[in-house]
């Protein structure tokens, strides 16, 4: 059975049994969520395009316009990455989509900075004409197009640098790839989570991919039937 066949078989068990609204992986960039998109993917559910779903409501989200959010995520069922994969996204679709599910992904701190160091180095900071995280500052990122359009990649960064001081907010660009700053926010944000959710453990599973030999734990959260597992994929590594 290939991958479609596949899909179709799952398709015909899982949207009969959807029990929820919606299902997000709000997990941080480089924790599995690619992974989860596959996962997702293979079991029936609808998908945005990520290219999509980030031209059409991250940068609105950010700047605290919901409706976008709102009338996109209401054509699908799943969903991956930014902008749910940073900041507190999860609390408004929550509240907008009421009866989702959440699954937050997490992997080792160290092992994840690394990865995502790799990765921006590989990408976005490549583009920007960068070759060691040290060299970055705000002109490297401000008005260009390193990713999707200008300045989307510097708004996004700026979640990483924000201080208050004197009761103001500023911009630490020396934060952005400091080990121990982005470690801590990683770690509060995953906290935060947990605690946001600790009165409503069927609607939140938290799980290191990077350690499930299967899909097990998924399908159990789902309330899928086994005959869904498959050995868990593992995606987009930056080694």
């Amino acid at each position: 059975m290939d991958i479609e066949q596949f899909r179709q078989m799952a398709a015909a068990e899982t949207l009969p049994r959807k029990r929820f609204n919606k299902l997000f992986c709000i997990g941080a960039n480089k924790t599995g969520t690619t992974t989860l998109e596959l996962v997702f993917n293979a079991l029936g559910y609808r998908m945005p395009s990520q290219v999509e779903q980030e031209m059409r409501i991250s940068l609105q989200l950010w700047q605290g316009n919901l409706l976008p959010l709102q009338e996109f995520c209401a054509r699908y069922d799943a969903f991956q990455d930014l902008p749910f994969a940073i900041g507190q996204a999860y609390v408004q679709a929550d509240a907008l989509f009421p009866g989702s599910k959440f699954i937050l992904t997490l992997r080792e701190p160290d092992a994840w900075f690394d990865s995502l160091k790799r990765f921006h180095l590989k990408g976005v900071l490549s583009r920007a004409g960068v070759t060691d995280t040290d060299q970055v500052d705000e002109e490297t990122l401000k008005d260009k197009n390193v990713y999707l359009y200008q300045n989307y990649f510097y708004e996004f960064s700026k979640h990483f640098t924000a201080v208050v001081r004197d009761g103001e907010v500023e911009y630490d660009w020396d934060l952005l790839y400091d080990r121990e700053h982005r470690i801590k926010l990683y770690n509060q944000r995953n906290e935060a989570i947990i605690r946001y959710f600790k009165d409503r453990p069927d609607d939140l599973l938290v799980i290191d991919v990077t350690q499930e030999q299967d899909i097990s734990r998924i399908l159990d959260f789902l309330g899928l039937p086994p005959k869904l597992n498959f050995q868990m994929p593992h995606l987009n590594r930056s080694k």
